[in-house]
């Protein structure tokens, strides 16, 4: 049989090799065809030849003597069971008490509803902390399940199904540069405040439930470092109503607060008052909610409660109080896996 050589421009087969072209292997090779001609004449890299003798060979006694032979049948076998171990195992990969108490967690409605204390993702990591020597699949291989049919979470059973791609934080410019400017700019606030590693710098802003005259609102401050938010409800959105509020809340506890973050409304027109030797006060660029994405964040969580276009009127000073403290329960990724209020009570106790 006369040798053939491949080039370079020719494209070789890709794959594993088929059973027919296992029993070429064996006939060339009782035939005394080298290994690198069986390749040549296969097409295939010389490599995956070499695997596949070395996959097929048994030891034999031959007139005495140990003699190692390829065989086909014998290749062919190998190659089968190894593609069984290779195949995926599914959920029995992974431990069968951690899918036991997700699916307790489920049904005790942790992941759902206003009441819930974790996403998926959370969960995932807190039992990984607590179960270090348990196989436990990550976050995203558990929410691949989840999109499956037949698994016991569906898509719909989760208020928001987490985002796995990073953000893109490219913001605009700040516009409104020619708005009035109700005290100090934001560009002024020391760079310290964005490290969030110093307790007592908040943000503020008001939740409006109908945006008509003497309607009530909620005012909402949220420290950074910790993520606690604090919900008020108020008689109306006045700067002089605003400014009583936040008043009340400055001086019952002077020493949680060092500088807090406005928004450009004129309901914080009157803000700029509560300044002293202790406490700074900033306001964002007009039109840049962004500048405050912690106390925005918690808003959002907060319209859970109080749905946008329904009166504040419907709800009582306890039922926003509630609405805040159910969501500084709720375990946090950022916080290391705490929830606000924990954070926030390590940090106070120091105080």
């Amino acid at each position: 049989m006369s040798q053939t050589h491949s080039t370079p421009s020719q494209t070789k087969p890709k794959g594993h090799l088929a059973e027919t072209e296992r029993i070429l292997v064996e006939k060339w090779l009782h035939d005394g065809i080298t290994k690198t001609e069986i390749a040549d004449h296969l097409g295939r890299d010389r490599s995956t030849i070499y695997r596949e003798i070395k996959r097929g060979t048994t030891t034999q006694i031959r007139q005495g003597k140990k003699v190692d032979v390829y065989f086909a049948d014998t290749g062919q076998e190998v190659y089968k069971k190894n593609r069984q171990n290779s195949c995926s195992k599914g959920m029995k990969a992974f431990s069968g008490r951690f899918w036991h108490q997700l699916k307790k967690a489920f049904q005790q409605k942790l992941f759902k509803g206003k009441n819930r204390i974790h996403n998926i993702r959370t969960f995932v990591k807190t039992y990984k902390k607590e179960n270090p020597k348990e196989k436990v699949p990550c976050f995203k291989t558990v929410y691949r399940y989840i999109r499956q049919e037949g698994f016991f979470i569906k898509p719909h059973d989760l208020p928001v199904m987490y985002r796995l791609s990073p953000r893109k934080n490219k913001h605009s410019r700040p516009k409104g540069q020619y708005k009035k400017k109700l005290g100090t700019s934001i560009s002024e606030r020391p760079a310290e405040v964005l490290k969030r590693e110093e307790f007592g710098h908040w943000e503020a802003d008001l939740v409006k439930g109908k945006k008509t005259k003497e309607e009530p609102a909620i005012l909402t401050l949220l420290e950074r470092k910790t993520r606690k938010g604090l919900a008020i409800k108020i008689a109306d959105y006045h700067s002089q109503t605003v400014l009583k509020a936040l008043e009340s809340v400055t001086q019952e506890q002077p020493e949680q607060f060092q500088t807090i973050t406005f928004n450009n409304g004129a309901e914080f027109s009157q803000a700029v008052n509560l300044e002293n030797d202790q406490l700074h006060i900033y306001f964002c660029h007009a039109y840049s909610s962004w500048e405050r994405g912690s106390n925005e964040n918690f808003n959002k969580l907060l319209r859970e409660f109080v749905p946008k276009g329904v009166s504040i009127h419907a709800f009582s000073y306890e039922d926003i109080q509630e609405a805040a403290e159910t969501i500084n329960q709720r375990i946090r990724e950022v916080l290391g896996l705490e929830s606000a209020q924990m954070a926030y009570e390590r940090e106070t106790t120091n105080l």
